[in-house]
């Protein structure tokens, strides 16, 4: 077994869900922070980053140092990939796209080189970075099976492709980007992200199951479902711990893009936000809807080879199929309450 340092700063709040996570052969280990710059208060309001290390000697009474983690594995490959697993739980959390590429690196972990981050530009490797708690907690449940492993590999994917904050979509805000962009490169790039984000579901087990056989509307303009389809849909959503009663709400920005005037059916009706800004046009969905809206952009618009209607997939396109697969993965770790309570 080996000792890896993360460069991964914890604050006391972290450090408890951390010391309560068993991961077989692996051992989450909270060491002291080599560099001697991260601070917080001792009631967890408030914390300091002190360029240069502070001498604990001379530490305020009330302030506490903060540790870094440390993860004790067989391999450096083994402790690679769990971090890279915690990294997904962080963006899980909350999908910052400058934390998609822009993360910390692994290496072994020597006692004597501690006295390296004292000193530039040593210490500019530790990251002191939201949710590490969160990753830390999604990693123990989702080792344990692959599906979710790659489902949040899968999510890594799709938003180092294309992505936006979800303060971004905020109804307060409006309209916050264009939805149409003439470069190529951004076809391509959101179309992948849409096919990555639906491979999510698909990995969850959680796509609509249809044919022409079983079709899955009886009427497609109307949208009334095959019950047989949509019961199957809503006992596999059942099992991933979706309750029937949860809703999704599809974001709808500016007037309608030639992608949502040719969905059909276009489900959904006026989110209770949408007051907040003209330019606002959000839909309330079941999960079925949701999930079917999703199959529509990823089959008939960004997979195979690309349609006259690939170069209108919006920024907000992608963004709800890579929420849609968010909360699916959040929902069925039965992680959302507590994600919510962070």
């Amino acid at each position: 077994m080996g000792i890896y340092r993360t460069h991964l700063i914890i604050d006391q709040s972290d450090s408890l869900k951390i010391k309560k996570l068993k991961i077989d052969n692996a051992k989450f280990i909270l060491a002291q922070e080599p560099s001697n710059c991260f601070w917080e208060a001792k009631d967890g309001r408030s914390f300091g980053h002190y360029m240069g290390g502070r001498d604990p000697e001379f530490a305020r009474k009330d302030e506490i140092p903060q540790v870094e983690l440390l993860i004790e594995t067989e391999s450096k490959e083994k402790a690679e990939d769990l971090l890279s697993i915690i990294h997904g739980g962080m963006l899980l959390a909350y999908p910052e796209p400058g934390l998609t590429t822009n993360f910390v690196f692994l290496k072994e972990y020597i006692e004597d080189e501690n006295k390296w981050y004292t000193k530039k530009p040593f210490s500019n490797y530790l990251k002191r970075i939201e949710h590490v708690g969160f990753g830390c907690q999604i990693a123990s449940l989702a080792v344990k099976d692959k599906k979710l492993i790659y489902a949040i590999e899968k999510y890594k994917v799709s938003l180092e492709l294309a992505s936006f904050t979800p303060k971004s979509a905020d109804p307060r805000y409006g309209q916050v980007f264009d939805n149409y962009d003439l470069k190529h490169s951004y076809h391509t790039r959101s179309a992948f992200a849409i096919v990555s984000a639906f491979s999510i579901i698909e990995e969850l087990g959680l796509e609509i199951r249809s044919s022409s056989a079983n079709p899955r509307f009886l009427n497609n303009e109307t949208g009334e479902w095959n019950p047989k389809v949509l019961k199957n849909i809503n006992d596999r959503l059942t099992e991933a711990n979706i309750d029937k009663k949860l809703t999704f709400d599809w974001i709808y920005r500016g007037e309608p893009t030639k992608i949502e005037l040719e969905t059909k059916p276009l489900f959904g009706v006026d989110s209770k936000w949408i007051v907040y800004h003209e330019d606002v046009r959000d839909k309330t969905l079941t999960y079925p809807e949701a999930i079917h809206h999703a199959s529509y952009l990823r089959n008939f618009i960004a997979s195979h080879k690309f349609k006259e209607l690939t170069q209108y997939i919006s920024p907000y396109d992608v963004n709800n199929v890579q929420l849609l697969a968010r909360q699916l993965i959040i929902r069925k770790m039965e992680m959302w309450e507590t994600m919510m309570a962070n």
